[in-house]
């Protein structure tokens, strides 16, 4: 009789835990509430990998949740300056990530199987910046634009110019020096403050040349087909000749050592108005707010002394960090994951949520707030009046640039390496991109 009730109880207890651990929405045998359905809800991921804005992603999705019941959103945000990828820790770890932020290129490089195809998604018709994989689709939702050129403290270089100042209309590089000499000839011994961080003078500044055709992949493709002659280009040359200037022993902080770890030295330096310029990205103005209360705006970074010169008169900028919709998860889970995009580009709290309370660029015209930021604000203005170039990082490998190409680009500024040698180099990497 004993035996009959402990086999009895065993066999309730395996029915009760195949219940517990039964397939969900998913797919899953787990049962676990990362993703699929969570009483009678569906239940998605989505990741934030900028973690300055992890309070304002996990309250999106709280305002989210409230206006659609019946999708419960855990959101999760990586921290400031991590260095491991999110989306790949949560997928070692057995998590499904519906909504992954990622950079642009990952479509085309390491994420290129991940996304689904959003090209039929409302939101296209309100804006431009829908990024697209390698087969032509948009794959990315825009969610934030961000712009770089040459930062500068207004109060020092409208003293320096004597009044109003219109940064268009430094358009040449001529125009650039002779604001430096003004800026110096007010007091300022050194008008820049060149900093020469790998990522700064490699995936940003580096490749900016590749914005002299209308679509900057097809000379990503010419130089993989080893077809591109960098040493002969005018634009690329232009560049580094507007490099050279800006990190000369003449106008530099940090002239005679131009290679260090000067980020935050350089910030304070502007900020503060004993500089006057660097290069940098509307994501300068958390270190410059630190230390000062000034404005500040961009300068476009000339590249030859032709004022009629489109590049000459317009900021890198473009989307900067993308939402992609994992095409592993299921129907379900990927429709409440468009929901989460509609609910950012169409209703008030996602757009409130986007720009007011995260000062992020928005990349949607509809959107009617504007970032307090001043580098965000002047991007934004950029944007509205048609004065930007593509955001160049977004058409190579970024990584590649930062950790590959970049020692080389130090060793040119710090004199230690010829610019045909540079060339050399660049050439030889994008062969081996095929």
């Amino acid at each position: 009789m004993k035996k009959t009730l402990a086999l009895f109880l065993v066999l309730l207890m395996a029915v009760s835990l195949a219940a517990c651990g039964g397939s969900n929405e998913s797919g899953s045998s787990s049962g676990s509430p990362e993703a699929g359905s969570k009483d009678g809800k569906v239940s998605i991921i989505i990741t934030n990998g900028k973690g300055e804005i992890a309070t304002q992603w996990e309250q999106a999705a709280k305002d989210f949740m409230a206006a659609n019941p019946d999708i419960e959103v855990e959101a999760i945000s990586g921290a400031v300056g991590e260095t491991v990828n999110l989306l790949d820790k949560l997928t070692a770890s057995g998590k499904t990530v519906t909504v992954a932020m990622m950079a642009p290129d990952a479509i085309v490089n390491k994420y290129k199987d991940f996304g689904i195809d959003l090209s039929g998604e409302k939101w296209n018709a309100d804006t431009v910046y829908g990024v697209k994989d390698a087969s032509g689709k948009v794959a990315g939702f825009p969610f934030s634009i961000e712009g770089f050129g040459l930062v500068y403290n207004k109060s020092v270089v409208e003293k320096a110019a004597g009044g109003a100042f219109d940064p268009y209309s430094i358009n040449t590089r001529d125009k650039l020096k002779a604001l430096f000499d003004k800026i110096q000839a007010s007091g300022v011994k050194y008008p820049v403050a060149y900093q020469t961080e790998n990522w700064s003078v490699a995936n940003h500044y580096s490749t900016q040349f590749l914005n002299q055709a209308e679509d900057p992949s097809a000379i990503v493709e010419q130089l993989k087909a080893g077809t591109f002659d960098l040493a002969s280009n005018p634009v690329w040359n232009g560049y580094y000749d507007t490099m050279d200037l800006l990190a000369s022993p003449e106008y530099n902080k940090y002239g005679e050592r131009p290679l260090g770890k000067y980020y935050d030295d350089a910030h304070v330096s502007v900020g503060k108005g004993e500089s006057a310029i660097l290069f940098n990205g509307n994501w300068a103005f958390d270190s410059l707010k630190a230390v000062s209360g000034e404005s500040f705006g961009f300068i476009p970074v000339p590249v030859d002394n032709n004022p009629d010169n489109p590049l000459n008169n317009k900021i890198a900028a473009g989307p900067t960090n993308i939402l992609v919709i994992n095409k592993a998860a299921t129907p379900a889970e990927q429709d409440a994951a468009k929901k989460f995009l509609n609910w950012i580009v169409y209703d008030q709290k996602g757009q409130d949520f986007l720009v007011n309370q995260a000062q992020i660029v928005s990349a949607f015209k509809n959107n009617p707030n504007k970032v307090t930021n001043p580098l965000g604000a002047a991007i934004a203005e950029a944007v509205q009046a048609g004065k930007t170039l593509p955001f160049s990082s977004n058409y190579v490998k970024v990584e590649d640039w930062g950790n590959i190409l970049a020692p080389d680009i130090q060793k040119y500024i710090a004199k230690k390496e010829s610019r045909t040698d540079l060339a050399k180099v660049i050439e030889n990497y994008f062969k081996t991109q095929k």
